[in-house]
């Protein structure tokens, strides 16, 4: 019985102590407007321009958040990075605006994950 709910505080505290999730992000976006957040995911398209990068970030279940990028970031499609940035309800991405997106402070190369798929 106590293995049971040993068990149930870890997998509490693994939710509660996890950035956000692209899901979390699109389910209710005016929550995290101007704040930083983080998450976890693959480069599914990249849109490059002059002077920044527009990203499609996907998770393992393919649900996907647009990131704005200055400059060229380290990475290509198909490779898992971690993006900490703000959400903001619109930018402009090469002359166009775009609503509901992740200006990128920090893009970093990350492993994809063990279990895909798992929640």
């Amino acid at each position: 019985m106590r293995v049971h709910s040993l068990l149930a505080v870890l997998g509490l505290l693994a939710v509660v102590g996890c950035s956000e999730t692209i899901p979390q992000l699109n389910e209710r976006p005016a929550k995290y407007y101007e704040k930083s957040v983080s998450f976890t995911g693959r480069i599914a398209r990249i849109q490059e321009f002059p002077s920044e990068t527009l990203l499609e970030v996907a998770d393992a279940n393919e649900r996907r958040i647009l990131v704005r990028a200055q400059g060229r970031p380290d990475a290509t499609t198909g490779d898992w990075i971690k993006v900490r940035g703000v959400l903001v309800p619109e930018a402009r991405v090469g002359g166009s605006s775009v609503y509901d997106i992740v200006a990128a402070e920090e893009i970093v190369p990350v492993r994809p994950p063990f279990f895909r798929n798992l929640f």
